[in-house]
């Protein structure tokens, strides 16, 4: 199992896990499928990688097993926030601690870009395994939010966050 930056190429094994993850698990994420399945190859090659953002492959060895991204967080005017986003893992491998290897891998490529003082991640009410994957990290709880999820249904978003400098 390893983790890698994904370039512009990886966009359609990309966009195929997080519609995927979509799909199956619309109650823990803010994202619709039908808003994702819209995007067209310009757009999902732009997402991948660029100034202030990453997204990266999980693998078992030549199969994309699972995502995850850091993206700077628009909301914050200096800039120096990113946050973690589009986690996904595939069923047959949860449990297993592989996402360790996605937070280790999105948190040093913060790091090393050295362009934030902060990193955010957040998490719906009840979905604990994310609440455990976080804390192992040292994020530490900031608040909550409602937000609308990909069910339809709002619900509270817990945020977290973790200080690079």
């Amino acid at each position: 199992m390893f983790v890698r930056s994904l370039s512009q190429n990886d966009w359609k094994s990309y966009r195929d896990l997080r519609l995927e993850a979509l799909r199956l698990h619309a109650d823990r994420y803010t994202g619709t499928l039908a808003q994702e399945a819209l995007r067209d190859e310009k757009s999902w090659r732009e997402l991948m990688s660029g100034e202030g953002r990453q997204c990266f492959g999980l693998f078992d060895q030549d199969e994309m097993i699972g995502i995850g991204a850091v993206f700077r967080d628009g909301q914050d005017a200096s800039g120096q926030t990113a946050f973690l986003a589009s986690a996904y893992i595939r069923e047959d491998y949860r449990g297993k601690g592989y996402s360790r290897l996605l937070y280790e891998q999105r948190i040093q490529w913060a790091i090393d870009s050295g362009l934030f003082r902060r990193v955010l991640v957040g998490h719906r009410e009840g979905n604990e395994a994310s609440r455990r994957a976080n804390q192992a990290f040292g994020f530490e709880y900031i608040g909550h939010e409602v937000k609308q999820f990909g069910d339809g249904r709002e619900d509270v978003l817990h945020n977290y966050e973790v200080r690079l400098r």
